[in-house]
């Protein structure tokens, strides 16, 4: 992650403030970013895009929108207010466009900090003031590193699953100028920690961000998995001209195995890298123009100390007995510290992190809930936490406190921490390099009383920005909302998101195509995803195309709707958020995963295999016993990345590619077909499990048909009283088959349903804090896959969707549904042009009351729900009917009869 630049300019921003008031009639110009990041302190030169905001004056202000703007970028702030822009000048571009515009200026160097600014013209052609001045800067290219990577070891035992203690680094220098500025360019694989003369550098934990970093022997793996990835490794970035001071300056790092060198867990294989190592570069300039740069190398100074074993599954052991106290502070005698090592730089080529930092987001005092005998106690939290238990006690140098993390399925998965005390008079300690996933701790402290103030928990995950809210007049929606919510933040580490935050932690590639619209509703997905997209690219064999089911790859089963997130993902990434650049950058990569599906196909044309002795899993966690034949699934998700294939060659002006998709479509759907659909009963195999709601969401049901197969699967519904029998990859199909086949109602019905299987089962109980891996809760209680649902609240209950012949919520789309016995629905979803919101109720009169509020520089097409015909808005006296009207920006105010 790119840490905002820490130097402000409140005195500009001030002035600019205060002279930006506009006519009641103008609007203004509001939150800056570059490449989506505000004031990013370490960007890559060769893709850069700006964007902003716009707001208006008069908040009763309609139909805004910008009709052109001006872009100024300097090497100086100081030119920026005399009105040059010696690096960029778009001059007046008319245009409405206020995303994802291409810089397009002189060619920018490596370290250099630019400022831009932006005004826009309205709609009547009236100037806005110039906007607050923002900036950004460029990170180093690979000949710029001066650091070697070092250590305190090389690895003696490769093939052993034993880790050894965390190793300390250290190095002394001297500043004896006045600093102007200072950047930290630091990598520490797998986690690290830094601090200058003992201040801690940045709020960022469990950093950098995972990656495919390097070269690996993969031993004993479950799956079948020939390694020919990409590698990559993210180094982070950090104003760290206020840490340094005249005189002696020291640097310290601590490392954590991490990813890097995962050895708890080796269920799916051994599949860790190498030891910890760093790579660190400071650069500095001074006052009078001259500069120094300090990097990591053969002078650095390490040893072990208090942190005896750190691992992501295992825990933490901390002896404090064997701390090195001041070792990060100017004076410190470290003569008895040994010479760090040179070693191997990692495959991986270095990138700036961009997507967003694992932090400490939340803290909660966990009850303590019963002493269970003189040495065991039991602490409670509200719902399931993932992060740590920070503690404050007080003992005897030798005492001990053992700390185990129960979730919600009443194991611990082997999660534990352990803290051995010095015997100071107060002891404070929490761990740096792991997290749990847990509502209870259960602690064993055979000689250290503890009370209710003993400890307090932290909640950690990547920190996401909320985008979307939801709530309505049913208790079981609310309920799914907030614990998909719940559960997915549980699920975000490393800018990914796992199946589960305690058992496997795994990156599911199936997870996440299903999961991605309901993600990009609810969060600020721009950095998150298209980290993940890279992690998915890099997986992806270079040879083969196959994509593998968790990227990065750490094992795991699926199938090829799972390698089908390589296409699904960037697809949803640009209906969201109108980035073609996503399409064009992820093309051939795409272009490969489906070449690679037409190589595992049987005599008939059938999808059957994935690699040589693999297997698939079809649909996945069905209510009961999984039948669904997998080949029905493989190949279903074989034509619908084809079909979409087709679109994006469309998009990207392929033709040639479009022509072959097209042609490639109508092969498989003809194939599928012939294998699969039962004529007579107008089903496919049994009607079971999803069988006809693949066809029908994709396409695949032979012209003439769809009508007749719809009708079967209404009765396979209404035989099962209305309750799912579909997994993760069918349900939120289903929901979407009937919505867009106007039984929406049979819709909400499952939704709200109480009875197994249904989310109602279980939803409602307090005991149970998330979302559920199965139906019935068997294996995990903290799986977001099944919150895939939430997308539907969004795009059919509150009825914000993007429209498909203009993808990016410029001109978007408001449907709302009223269903069912639902008397309210409010929500809203803050899209990259502003806030979004439908708010909808029934009236006593059963007339419908609508609340729309549309972004400055956006329209939208209402569509009349029916069976109103009759619609009246504020602010007028004529009724209208009408079954869609176009908005301009505002909030609008209707009654519909």
């Amino acid at each position: 992650m790119v840490e905002k630049h820490s130097i402000t300019f409140w005195a500009s921003f001030l002035l600019v403030f205060i002279f930006s008031s506009c006519q009641p009639s103008g609007i203004r110009v509001t939150e800056l970013h570059t490449n989506y990041l505000e004031n990013p302190i370490a960007i890559e030169p060769d893709s850069i895009v700006l964007g902003w905001k716009l707001g208006v004056c008069d908040e009763n202000a309609r139909n805004k929108e910008q009709s052109a703007y001006q872009i100024l970028v300097a090497s100086d702030s100081l030119l920026l207010s005399q009105g040059i822009g010696d690096l960029w000048d778009s001059g007046k571009v008319y245009s409405s466009q206020s995303q994802q515009i291409v810089y397009r200026g002189k060619e920018l160097e490596p370290r250099q900090r630019v400022y831009w600014k932006v005004r826009v013209w309205d709609e009547k052609e009236q100037e806005s003031k110039w906007s607050a001045i923002a900036n950004w800067a460029i990170g180093l290219k690979p000949d710029d590193w001066q650091a070697l990577w070092i250590s305190n070891r090389e690895d003696d035992s490769p093939f052993e699953a034993t880790v050894a203690p965390a190793p300390f680094f250290r190095k002394d220098f001297e500043i004896a100028k006045k600093v102007k500025e200072a950047k930290a360019y630091v990598c520490g694989l797998g986690f690290y920690e830094m601090y200058i003369s003992g201040d801690k550098i940045g709020d960022q934990v469990l950093a950098p961000a995972v990656t495919n970093y390097d070269k690996r022997t993969i031993e004993h793996i479950l799956y079948p998995y020939d390694d020919q990835s990409n590698k990559r490794v993210l180094y982070n970035t950090f104003d760290v001209t206020s840490h340094l001071k005249k005189g002696k300056n020291v640097l310290g790092v601590i490392l954590g195995n991490g990813w890097y060198n995962q050895r708890g867990r080796t269920v799916e294989g051994c599949m860790w890298y190498d030891t910890p190592r760093l790579l660190l570069q400071l650069e500095i300039t001074y006052q009078d123009g001259t500069k120094e740069v300090i990097v990591s190398d053969e002078s650095w100074k390490c040893t072990t100390g208090p942190l005896v074993s750190d691992g992501i599954f295992t825990g933490e052991v901390y002896d404090a007995r064997k701390e090195l106290d001041g070792w990060n502070l100017a004076g410190y005698d470290d003569s008895l510290w040994q010479k760090v090592i040179k070693v191997r730089s990692p495959e991986g080529e270095l990138h700036p992190q961009t997507a967003p930092y694992d932090k400490v987001l939340q803290t909660f005092q966990p009850e303590l809930k019963e002493q269970i005998n003189d040495s065991t106690y039991k602490y409670v939290l509200p719902k399931m936490v993932s992060g740590w238990a920070a503690l404050n006690v007080s003992g005897n140098a030798g005492d001990y406190i053992k700390l185990r993390f129960i979730s919600e399925e009443g194991t611990d998965f082997g999660q534990s921490d352990m803290y051995i005390l010095k015997g100071a008079e107060k002891e404070g300690w929490e761990p740096r390099f792991t997290w749990h996933a847990f509502r209870e701790i259960e602690v064993i402290s055979p000689k250290v009383r503890l009370d209710a103030q003993s400890m307090i928990v932290k909640a950690v995950h990547t920190d996401m920005d909320e985008t979307g809210t939801f709530l309505s007049s049913d208790t079981i929606l609310n309920s799914i909302y907030h614990k998909y919510v719940h559960t997915q933040k549980i699920n975000l580490h490393g800018s990914l998101s796992s199946d589960c935050p305690h058992r496997e932690r795994l990156a599911y590639t199936g997870d996440g195509q299903i999961l991605v619209e309901s993600l990009l509703y609810t969060f600020d997905c721009t950095g998150f995803l298209n980290k993940w997209l890279d992690d998915i690219f890099d997986a992806q064999n270079h040879k083969t195309g196959y994509v593998p089911h968790t990227a990065p790859f750490g094992g795991g089963g699926g199938g090829p709707a799972w390698g089908s997130a390589s296409v699904i993902m960037p697809w949803a990434y640009y209906c969201q958020y109108g980035d073609v650049s996503v399409l064009s950058r992820h093309y051939e990569g795409m272009k490969h995963w489906n070449r690679y599906l037409g190589t595992r196909l049987d005599d008939r044309g059938i999808v059957v295999k994935e690699e040589p002795d693999g297997w698939c899993l079809g649909d996945w966690c069905t209510p009961d016993k999984i039948e669904l034949p997998e080949p029905l699934v493989n190949t279903a998700y074989y034509y619908h990345v084809t079909e979409l294939l087709s679109e994006i060659a469309r998009i990207l002006d392929k033709t040639e590619d479009e022509a072959y998709f097209d042609a490639l479509a109508s092969q498989i759907k003809q194939d599928f077909n012939s294998v699969f659909f039962d004529e007579e009963r107008n089903t496919y195999w049994e009607g079971r499990q999803g069988a006809n709601v693949f066809p029908l969401a994709f396409g695949l049901v032979p012209t003439g048909k769809k009508e007749k197969v719809l009708e079967t699967l209404l009765q396979q519904i209404e035989s099962l009283d209305y309750h799912f029998d579909t997994g993760i990859l069918a349900t939120p199909l289903l929901l979407k088959v009937l919505t867009e086949n106007n039984h929406s109602e049979v819709a909400y019905k499952l939704m709200t349903q109480r009875s197994y299987p249904s989310f109602g089962y279980y939803i409602m109980k307090d005991e149970y804090s998330c979302l559920w891996e199965e139906w019935n809760g068997n294996n995990s209680r903290c799986h977001p896959m099944f919150g895939s649902v939430v997308a539907w609240f969004y795009n059919t209950l509150l009825g914000i969707r993007y429209d498909p012949e203009r993808p990016g919520m410029k001109h978007f789309i408001i449907s709302p549904h009223p269903v069912g016995d639902l008397t309210f629905c409010k929500g809203s979803y803050r899209s990259l042009y502003g806030l979004i919101k439908s708010e909808w109720k029934v009236e006593k009169d059963h007339s419908l009351s609508l609340k729309v509020e549309i972004p400055v520089n956006t329209t939208a097409t209402l569509l009349i729900p029916e069976p109103y015909t009759t619609v009246l808005e504020s602010g007028t006296s004529e009724e209208t009917n009408t079954h869609s009207l176009t908005l301009g920006s505002g909030v609008y105010h209707f009654s519909m009869k």
